[in-house]
């Protein structure tokens, strides 16, 4: 899990990596040598919204309690979608970019490599008075055969472009900057590659997604003019016209090299023809020495470099590795198909925050000879070659399964759909909808609580109520009832929200807030899977707001007050669903209704409002709603042993006589509901207190 904290003087605030605090898109990306970058989306809900400054923001990312990242805050880009939601795109920059915001003057440099690293580290921790973007030396052992660097510092020039200006990029000295983040503060080393293996292993069918080889020959010559330093001018001649020109030549080869200024490869011809180029050394003055120099530099134009670039699941989070990725190490990259069998060090690597499985990995640069370029491209053809007949085999064979699957597939779409024809909808979880509290005998909302743009809620911006309120006045009772099943995915405390909760079912988000004056009034936790109308809090203000959306929460809260179709109506949904609950074999929150319904048309029995009222002040008297009830009074049924039972209190002999195949549960209310409209005269039997069915059995199976 990775946390992000962002800090602002004394005051830090987690933006990411807890319950009520997630970023979108959030990736790291680490480079070799390089500033780091870190960027992000952050919605209107997140504490940190409105807390990210450009430029004076500091923000760490760290995983189990390792800095992946520290730096700060750089571009600050409010956006907002034409569907009305807001959020902001953040850009942050590593603390290796804290070396730009010093600025050095002309100087001439003489010294020890490492006397000159300290020196500019030195001289940018005098010029940033902010002790955060300050630096201390962990390691510095970069140094060329003569232990002396000899350059020039421009006027105007970064401290951070310097360094790699004539330290990194001198190719007596190179090596590498890092930092290293600890808790007292921020490390810098100039070091050579380490040549660290990591123990993860690469490779094709394991964890290895994708994997392209980017061989670069644009700089490669079969002809090289080289030049060492500018000719010095001698004194007899520093007045003479010619020597005031602004551009003076340079050293060449010609007079060691038979009169030509320029070297070729025969080999390096022959492969790729006659390719020029030039290369510049500025401390070199002596022909002879430019000319072994040069002599050594062609040869290495008989190699090419290959850039790799592959992405990768890294292993550790779960458990199948020792170690992640780390930008720097070489790891075992296998891919047998493309040739691919060696070690690769990642220069660069992208850390997904929110899918820290999945990494983009760079790799460095691998120099091979020519010769290999051309093999590895023809062991790969025949790879493929062998690759393409073996597939031509599978698909033969695939071609003959496919047949045979058909005529399977034949047979068991019949199968599914005799057996669907006969299925009976026993169960309504996913399609039932109900009100959160006991439905008044009229069901009212003012126009300030209905769900859009209504009289009385012009006090919104836009006017537009993303919900729907119950106030306890017209909607009284305590026990908050979900409305629809489904887990719950968040819970906390926000402005404008209060304590509240998000439940997820069949694509719906739905939060219910502003009820709950304490969090301990919210009875459910996440991760909880509720059904409608399970009791999920108390509410203890005077009203209850519910929000439905289909769009993810977090990002939905941005088109709060926007009617732009994120948000949908609760009370139509509701509405709805009653109305579509005709398939339920369970009461929804308590109301038989829909049961009553289901029951009555499976029994090919059309019924009124008015009967489905009839019959529900019936169960009221007879059981109270509950239909695994056993009578309790003596009377005539006690004495026989047989007593009645069940939602409408059949004793057993009456209700099997009523009863139809596959549903002789006399504690079902289903089952009983169905025996009920299996009575030819149901209707005028209906009689409070003291029914009984009086007619004659219709059906012995539910009718077709």
């Amino acid at each position: 899990m990775y946390l992000v904290k962002i800090r602002n003087g004394d005051e830090t605030t987690v933006i990411h990596g807890t319950k009520n605090n997630t970023l979108g898109d959030a990736k790291v990306s680490m480079t070799v040598s390089a500033a780091s970058s870190f960027t992000f989306i952050i919605y209107p809900n997140n504490t940190g919204y409105f807390k990210l400054r450009e430029w004076t923001t500091y923000i760490d990312v760290t995983q189990s309690g390792k800095y992946i990242f520290r730096g700060r805050v750089i571009a600050v880009d409010p956006k907002h979608n034409e569907d009305g939601t807001f959020y902001k795109e953040i850009t942050c920059e590593s603390a290796m970019a804290y070396l730009n915001d010093s600025i050095l003057s002309w100087e001439k440099v003489d010294k020890k490599p490492a006397d000159f690293f300290v020196e500019l580290v030195n001289e940018h921790n005098k010029q940033v008075v902010d002790a955060e973007k300050q630096f201390k030396i962990a390691e510095n052992s970069v140094t060329n055969n003569t232990n002396n660097i000899y350059c020039y510092v421009e006027d105007g020039i970064s401290i951070l472009e310097e360094m790699k200006n004539d330290l990194l990029q001198n190719e007596d000295l190179g090596g590498e900057l890092s930092i290293d983040y600890r808790e007292d503060g921020n490390y810098i080393s100039w070091t050579r590659d380490k040549k660290v293996k990591g123990q993860q292993v690469i490779k094709l069918a394991k964890n290895l997604k994708t994997l392209s080889a980017k061989p670069d020959i644009s700089k490669i010559c079969s002809v090289l003019y080289p030049f060492g330093s500018t000719k010095e001018v001698p004194v007899d001649q520093k007045n003479d016209e010619k020597t005031n020109e602004v551009s003076t030549p340079r050293i060449n080869i010609s007079s060691v090299n038979n009169g030509k200024n320029y070297l070729e490869d025969p080999e390096l011809i022959k492969a790729i023809g006659r390719a020029s180029n030039t290369k510049t050394w500025e401390n070199i003055k002596e022909p002879r020495n430019l000319l072994a120099k040069a002599q050594e530099y062609l040869k290495t134009m008989r190699n090419y470099r290959v850039a790799y670039e592959l992405d990768a699941v890294d292993l550790q989070p779960l458990g199948l590795a020792v170690d992640s990725f780390e930008c720097g190490n070489y790891y075992h990259v296998i891919n047998p198909v493309i040739n691919v069998d060696e070690w690769l060090r990642l220069v660069g690597v992208t850390i997904n925050l929110n899918k820290p499985l999945e990494s983009t990995l760079t790799v460095g640069d691998q120099v091979k000879r020519l010769v290999d370029y051309s093999m590895d491209n023809l062991q790969t053809e025949r790879n493929l070659k062998r690759l393409a007949a073996e597939q031509q085999v599978l698909k033969h064979q695939n071609n003959m399964l496919i047949d045979e699957n058909n005529q399977l597939k034949q047979t068991i779409i019949k199968l599914w759909n005799d057996i669907l024809s006969k299925q009976e909808s026993n169960d309504s979880s996913g399609s039932a909808w109900n009100w959160p509290f006991k439905p008044p005998a009229t069901i009212r909302f003012d126009g300030a609580k209905l769900f859009g743009v209504n009289p009385g809620g012009e006090f919104r911006p836009n006017g537009f109520h993303d919900g729907l309120d119950f106030g306890s006045v017209n909607w009284p009772g305590s026990e908050v009832k979900a409305i629809h099943d489904g887990t719950v995915t968040l819970k906390g405390s926000m402005d404008g929200l209060g304590n509240y909760f998000v439940t997820n079912g069949d694509g719906f988000n739905i939060v219910y807030q502003e009820a709950f004056g304490s969090a301990s009034d919210i009875r459910v936790n996440i991760g909880d899977h509720v059904k409608v109308g399970d009791v999920v809090g108390i509410r203890t203000t005077d009203h209850l707001h519910v929000g439905v959306t289909k769009h993810d929460f977090n990002a939905a809260l941005g088109s709060a007050f926007s009617n732009n179709g994120t948000w949908l109506d609760p009370k139509k949904l509701i509405e709805d669903g009653l109305k579509n609950n005709m398939g339920t074999t369970q009461p929804v929150n308590g109301d038989w209704g829909p049961v009553i319904r289901n029951a009555a048309a499976k029994m090919k029995v059309n019924i009124s409002d008015n009967d489905v009222n009839r019959i529900k002040a019936l169960i009221s008297n007879e059981s109270g709603g509950n239909q695994t009830v056993t009578q309790q009074v003596w009377d005539k049924n006690m004495a026989a042993g047989t007593p009645a039972q069940g939602l409408l209190q059949y004793v057993p002999s009456t209700f099997n006589a009523y009863a139809v195949d596959g549903h002789r549960n006399i504690k079902s209310g289903f089952d009983q509901l169905l025996a009920f409209f299996n009575d030819s005269t149901w209707s005028s039997d209906i009689h409070i207190p003291g029914w009984s069915p009086n007619g004659s059995k219709r059906f012995d199976k539910i009718p077709a």
